[in-house]
């Protein structure tokens, strides 16, 4: 007998009118559809939103949102050419946003000198792609809707860079402070840059045009020696724009199955870290019915 939870919800019951399956979700959000939908369920059914801990010190949440912020304004205020003092300029910018964060003295100076690393290699890793750029669109939040017969569900994006080549057409990039998914990840069970991919061909990102997408890449901002290092998504065989349709094809699949009321979410379906714990883990018991062995089948 499974242990693990998996709720079902009644045909046009709950928060989702007419129908059981969530009308809105972000590309990052397909990713925790396709691995844990009990998540799914608890945030977007129930209407569960977590709370953060009272006087908690900033985590990498925090860290990863002053350093998106930094690097958006300042490519925002040089979309085509980057001045003489490009380094300094985006330091400034840092300094900004991670300004906050000084009231925890100890996280800041750790992760201020990972900035700078960061922004060495970001101003490098920018004049060498400019070169082959017409101009960059950075921050661009973006939703494309998607009929699903008597219904439409709405997937929103906000894309960290879109990249107007020279020939018109696009490349999309996204900055991690973490681990990146890998290409083979991207293509299966972390569809976000697939997915915002398919957003732009359709031209769901208003300061973007509606064209293809040549490239996505992962640019990952951890601040060790090297500052960065890219991750860019190549599957042998397949081309950006399959892979991006192949995603969204995934996705309107996927809302069409959670339509049917037999259809359970099911706690940790593919879960991508094992022996981690999520948001809602407690809820569905995670660790109780993990430890009957259950976890890895």
């Amino acid at each position: 007998m499974e242990c693990r939870p998996r709720p079902r919800q009644p045909l046009g019951s709950g928060r989702a009118p007419a129908g059981r399956c969530p009308r809105r979700l972000s590309v990052t959000e397909v990713e925790t559809f396709l691995r844990d939908p009990y998540s799914i369920y608890a945030r977007h059914v129930l209407g569960l939103l977590p709370l953060d801990p009272l006087d908690a010190a900033p985590g990498g949440a925090e860290r990863g949102s002053a350093l998106h912020e930094a690097i958006g304004r300042f490519t925002q205020a040089h979309p085509r050419d980057l001045p003489p003092d490009a380094l300094e300029q985006l330091l400034e910018e840092g300094r900004r946003a991670f300004a906050p964060l000084k009231a925890f003295p100890a996280e800041h100076a750790l992760w201020w000198a990972r900035f700078e690393r960061a922004a060495g290699f970001l101003i490098a890793f920018e004049r060498e792609r400019r070169a082959h750029l017409d101009h960059v669109v950075a921050e661009d939040a973006g939703s494309l809707d998607i009929p699903l017969g008597g219904i439409t569900f709405r997937l929103t994006g906000r894309a960290d860079r879109i990249e107007v080549r020279r020939d018109g057409l696009l490349n999309i990039l996204d900055y991690k402070t973490g681990t990146a998914p890998s290409a083979k990840q991207a293509a299966s069970l972390s569809p976000q840059l697939p997915l915002e991919a398919a957003m732009a061909r359709r031209g769901a990102f208003p300061k973007a045009p509606a064209a293809d997408v040549v490239d996505l890449l992962y640019v990952e901002l951890k601040g060790g020696a090297a500052g960065g290092e890219e991750k860019p998504i190549r599957v042998k065989d397949r081309d950006t724009m399959d892979l991006a349709e192949t995603a969204l094809a995934g996705l309107e699949s996927l809302l069409k199955a959670f339509e049917n009321e037999a259809q359970g979410y099911r706690s940790l379906a593919a879960p991508q870290w094992s022996g981690t714990f999520g948001t809602y883990d407690h809820l569905a018991r995670v660790r109780e019915w993990a430890l009957s062995g259950e976890e890895g089948e």
